[in-house]
């Protein structure tokens, strides 16, 4: 009786051990982004063009797998691929609209228009949202609360207001060179402004740990380098080096110290602050386009 006992109480002792084993290799259950990293080998080129469709728009996509079977973070260097799928969207709009010879403003606000749609006012919202904060919250928590909030405030509408009337009257300048530039213009614009958010979601950290950007998690360097060069490509194949320089020099400069402003004040950055930088970047890329022209 005693060996039965001891042998019993052996097999007690490796039972357990055997659980703090496996408890301590399983993933957490609760651990997504975990999950999410340990996917990222198994994502191919294609995987992580269906990915970013997803993310950055409306249209019906089907991923194949679960949200926590594939990296956002990761799938980020085609970006820009799809920013030019959305400026093409837009310019095909504006090109069917001057078959009926409408002016050159109306059909600049059909390209907005479109890109609107396709994108759901994914980036608009986080502009609103983003200037909400800033003028709204006087700490850093308050600022992060404000953002978070769905209602919209005066500082939100006035960022609209101003980023919509500013790319529509550059676009509408554009357009009136010709339609073929305005289309090169949307879909360099669309690429480029989007190329950028992956080497922010690299450098700058979160502000907070919940939240569009935290959950899609951090790029690696290589994956963000591949969407700036592909978002340069686009500047450089569809503007000409002149444009292509200025476009690229200003949007630096002006992202730069916007992200800088936004990141001093918040902590980091969140998804409303890359929706936001983009909308800045395009909208400064489309401006360039106007001061300098196009080759």
């Amino acid at each position: 009786m005693a060996d039965k006992k001891e042998n019993i109480d052996a097999d007690d002792q490796n039972e357990g051990l055997e659980s703090e084993v496996v408890s301590d290799l399983a993933p957490d259950e609760d651990d997504f982004f975990g999950r999410m990293k340990s996917s990222v080998n198994r994502q191919g080129w294609f995987a992580d063009l269906k990915i970013c469709l997803g993310v950055l728009t409306r249209l019906p996509v089907y991923i194949g797998v679960s949200p926590e079977d594939f990296s956002i973070s990761e799938a980020s260097r085609f970006f820009p691929v799809v920013g030019a799928l959305i400026g093409l969207i837009a310019g095909l709009v504006l090109w069917i609209g001057s078959w009926f010879e409408f002016p050159s403003m109306v059909l600049a606000l059909f390209a907005l228009l479109a890109m609107t749609l396709v994108t759901g006012a994914l980036h608009e919202d986080g502009l609103a949202d983003t200037f909400d904060g800033l003028g709204g919250g006087t700490t850093r928590e308050q600022k992060l609360l404000i953002m978070r909030d769905s209602q919209i405030g005066s500082y939100g509408v006035m960022a609209l207001l101003f980023g919509f009337g500013l790319r529509w009257a550059a676009l509408s300048e554009i357009t009136e060179i010709g339609i073929d530039a305005a289309i090169y213009a949307l879909i360099a614009a669309a690429a480029a402004s989007r190329a950028a958010l992956p080497g922010i979601m690299h450098y700058i950290p979160v502000a907070q740990e919940d939240g569009l950007s935290a959950g899609a998690g951090k790029p690696s360097f290589d994956r963000a380098i591949v969407a700036i060069l592909i978002g340069v490509a686009f500047l450089l194949f569809l503007l000409g080096f002149q444009a292509s320089i200025v476009a690229l020099g200003l949007a630096v400069l002006v992202t730069g110290l916007f992200v800088y402003f936004v990141a001093t004040r918040i902590g980091g950055q969140t998804g409303d602050v890359l929706g936001a930088t983009q909308q800045i970047a395009e909208t400064t890329i489309l401006l360039a386009i106007v001061m300098v022209g196009l080759e």
